[in-house]
């Protein structure tokens, strides 16, 4: 389908827009052109200036449906090292406003660059480039106002830019120092249509580090765009803006008005009467009953028996109680600032609370005190990480101080972490403990953040590139402790030197060898089948979750999308797609892509992901194959990967072409 498309170069700060060709039905299809096709990133550095950031918004952005206006950016990343994607909530409500459906960001800058974008009424777009020396960006990173980094940066470009836009609404997106320094740098931005930040929630496009791609390949700190320009008409055949009309579509393909099927899909997102809680936060913690992982996933090695005791006494008492009183009872939820009924940013006292940001980040890392636990997440937040690599990451190395790899002095902590779950058992002394991981964190990232060493320099790398070099650098402490980095490190290799943590759920699918991982393009629960059968499910929920990323669709309302998107495209434009079809594609040149990258799937090369394997047999009841791999160990497990491997081929329609 023809569409619109902003291709800005900051090389010679200029723009043009250009149309789309017929086959590219969203952001992921155009990112894909363009990597795959326009620009060829493949055959370049990662942060080449080739490698573009793209993003746009999907065909029902500007439909009056709610969670329609996901912005979804893709590039290639710099930690995974094939084609990625990460899409941020709300934020193509503004963007529809500059009249294209799609943008990427080409050329380099010489220095720290702010791109700024309008549109007219007319749907006439000025793009102004503003500047910032690196020392004054550092400046404004380490503090502005009362804010530090991403944050901060927002602030400053509200104060100093506020007049080119008026009172047209605007979006901020900005990096903070992780884009600069490191390869796990977020697009960060407010909750907001203008300037003023106070009280808003904060929206993350994050994972496998979109952030860095914009700075360190573009040299690009910061994206604002805004604009009061109104497609018209808004949809070639049926006006979805119309609510009456989409009651009626609605009522027709699913038999109920719009606003009850999307009350009744966002259930476990606004508030679930069975847990009597709501959101990521809430709900994942009452639904998993203790299988959330905890002190750098270590918790895999305990009994079902302690995991449930360690949930029930410990983290529903001190870590989740405190939300659902404060956030849940006094209804303190909002949206990401679309219209939306699943009202899923579920605030605690001003802070936006959600499952993974705070699993990783915290839970992951022995800070199990909420009170303490918000502080941690928001020196994170402010940094620009991808707090779920960036949690899994700092679990990693406190684990590692804790196990005499690391003298903390070596990375300017005072003292090692406390890592023994048994003492948080006492109650009184859960916040005193969660304090002292909390400052150690806290100092991870900052100092992580701003490069403030060579042993932060070379985890900034992202945690394979980073355990290779620790062995090296700590070889001593290695050889007497006998415990290589990598075993410790629970992530996915891919290529000669990519990879990616999983999800924060204890799920085969998270770390079977797929195009994409640590997204929910897999099936990630709790489940162990044979390799084939799993296989057949988690290719089968890539293909459907991409009705979301490609539709710009919120997953959180995945629970209706995925049924009649295709007939709502239909609806508005007269278009038919074949969507699994379409998706699978989408799969296809993901992987054509990686390949002529060089990154192809590689076994797990760290004991603790193994264990996390084997183990994950023994909890979800798979006997055989638990008693397969404790006989046979890696042989085992590398059997079921490649059976895994050879029936996503299938499935898929490629060949990854890796030889045995």
């Amino acid at each position: 389908m023809v569409g619109k498309a902003l291709i800005i170069n900051v090389s010679k700060e200029t723009f043009h827009i250009e149309e789309t060709k017929d086959e590219i039905l969203g952001p992921i299809s155009w990112g894909l052109y363009c990597h795959l096709e326009k620009y060829r990133s493949y055959q370049y550095p990662i942060f080449d200036e080739h490698n573009v950031l793209c993003f746009g918004a999907g065909l029902l952005s500007w439909s009056e449906i709610s969670g329609t206006r996901r912005l979804v950016f893709t590039f290639r990343s710099p930690l995974w090292g094939g084609f990625f994607l990460s899409s941020m909530g709300g934020a193509a409500y503004v963007f529809r406003y500059l009249g294209v459906d799609y943008a990427a960001i080409e050329g380099k800058a010489k220095e720290p660059t702010i791109i700024l974008m309008k549109s007219k009424p007319s749907g006439e777009i000025r793009v102004h480039f503003e500047h910032l020396t690196e020392e004054k960006l550092t400046e404004i990173f380490k503090k502005y106002k009362e804010a530090y980094g991403a944050f901060a940066l927002a602030h400053y470009i509200a104060d100093n830019y506020g007049d080119f836009y008026g009172k047209v609404p605007v979006k901020v997106i900005t990096v903070g120092p992780a884009s600069v320094y490191t390869r796990n740098g977020a697009l960060v931005s407010y909750a907001s249509r203008d300037f003023n930040f106070k009280g808003k929630s904060v929206e993350y496009s994050a994972r496998g580090g979109p952030g860095s791609v914009l700075y360190r390949a573009h040299k690009v700190a910061a994206i604002v765009y805004g604009g009061n320009y109104i497609r018209k008409p808004k949809f070639p055949k049926t006006d979805l803006s119309n609510f009456k009309v989409l009651n009626n579509v609605f009522q027709k393909l699913l038999g109920n008005p719009m606003n009850t099927v999307l009350m009744n899909a966002t259930v476990k997102y606004r508030y679930d009467p069975k847990t009597k809680s709501g959101g990521t936060f809430g709900n994942n913690y009452a639904y998993y009953n203790g299988l959330n992982p905890t002190f750098n996933w270590s918790y895999i090695y305990w009994d079902e028996k302690e995991r449930r005791k360690f949930f029930k006494e410990v983290i529903n008492e001190v870590y989740v109680k405190p939300f659902n009183k404060l956030t849940i009872a006094k209804r303190l939820w909002r949206t990401c600032d679309e219209p939306c009924v699943a009202v899923c940013k579920k605030m605690y006292k001003g802070y936006k609370i959600d499952y993974e940001p705070y699993c990783a980040s915290t839970a992951n890392a022995g800070i199990l005190d909420l009170d303490v636990a918000v502080e941690v997440v928001d020196i994170v937040d402010a940094m620009g990480y991808d707090a779920i690599e960036f949690g899994n990451t700092v679990s990693w190395i406190l684990e590692a101080i804790h196990r005499n790899l690391i003298p903390p002095e070596e990375l300017g902590l005072k003292s090692k972490p406390y890592f023994d779950h048994k003492l948080y058992f006492d109650l009184n002394k859960v916040k005193e403990l969660s304090q002292h991981n909390a400052e150690l964190v806290k100092t991870i990232a900052w100092k992580l953040a701003f490069g403030e060493g060579e042993i932060y320099e070379v985890i900034g790398e992202g945690v394979r590139r980073a355990a290779k070099k620790l062995d090296e650098i700590f070889e001593e402490n290695v050889k007497k402790e006998n415990i290589l980095f990598e075993d410790l490190a629970v992530y996915v290799p891919f290529g000669p030197d990519g990879s990616l943590t999983p999800a924060m759920y204890w799920g085969p699918g998270n770390i079977m060898p797929l195009p994409i991982i640590g997204k929910y393009l897999t099936y990630y629960h709790g489940i162990f089948l044979e390799p084939e059968d799993l296989a057949v499910k988690a290719l089968g929920r890539a293909i459907k979750e991409l009705y979301s990323e490609e539709g710009g669709l919120c997953r959180f309302h995945r629970g209706w999308g995925e049924k009649i998107i295709p007939k709502l495209i239909e609806e508005a434009y007269g278009i038919e797609v074949n969507m699994d079809e379409h998706n699978r594609e989408l799969l296809r040149k993901i992987v054509e892509y990686d390949k002529k990258a060089g990154y192809k799937p590689v076994f797990w090369e760290s004991k603790r992901v193994i264990d996390y394997f084997t183990l994950a047999a023994k909890e979800y009841g798979a006997e055989k194959w638990y008693e397969k791999l404790s006989k046979e160990g890696i042989e085992a497990a590398k059997e079921y990967w490649q059976r895994f491997l050879w029936k996503e081929e299938e499935i898929i329609g490629i060949k990854w072409d890796i030889k045995s």
